[in-house]
């Protein structure tokens, strides 16, 4: 029961249940073996992390994660997996993105996004306040991303070689997190 959605169709249901339609975005990064073959090697190899690795999209509302892509090699762009995935967003809901997702755009959905500096000139003081508000509203993904992290099996580097396995470890990472929530929140 506390299995993140992975179809667009379930998500959108689960998200249109929610009480309040703002949701968080973001990408994971795990860290796998280096594989050995130089096709899988390059796919794998993260240049934002400079290692190799996976990754997913995670949704957040509430501290739980409520949606969770497919895991795909870690070269894919967070955007580009976006869009691939197709999900299909609650109408006049709230977005909340990092600069990853530039460009991103759902349809009937807000998207909230910190604004960049301009190079060699300073950010100006009302776009940093901005920028602080949106931060304050995204830590939350941070945090379950954290409750995630827990189970070292997501958070260390990978070594089982089992095909569709290290997505299977993340579904149950995902829930056993959103089951220490509702536990707690039962309390």
């Amino acid at each position: 029961m506390e299995l993140p959605a992975r179809r667009p169709a379930d998500l959108k249901q689960v998200l249109a249940a929610c009480p309040s339609l703002e949701f968080v975005l973001d990408g994971v990064e795990r860290p796998v073996r280096r594989p050995q073959d130089p096709d899988r090697q390059k796919r794998h190899y993260s240049g934002k992390k400079k290692r190799h690795g996976v990754k997913n999209l995670v949704v957040t509302h509430a501290g739980k994660i409520q949606g969770l892509s497919r895991t795909v090699p870690g070269s894919v762009h967070d955007k580009k997996l976006a869009d691939q995935t197709r999900w299909r967003w609650p109408q006049g809901g709230t977005l909340l993105a990092d600069t990853g997702f530039t460009g991103y755009t759902p349809a009937r959905t807000d998207v909230l996004m910190p604004h960049k500096k301009p190079k060699g000139k300073p950010l100006d003081a009302l776009w940093q306040a901005i920028n602080r508000a949106i931060a304050r509203l995204r830590v939350g993904v941070e945090h379950a991303l954290a409750g995630v992290k827990r189970c070292h099996i997501v958070a260390d580097i990978y070594r089982n070689t089992k095909p569709g396995f290290e997505d299977a470890v993340m579904l149950l990472a995902c829930g056993l997190h959103n089951f220490r929530v509702s536990c707690r929140s039962a309390a």
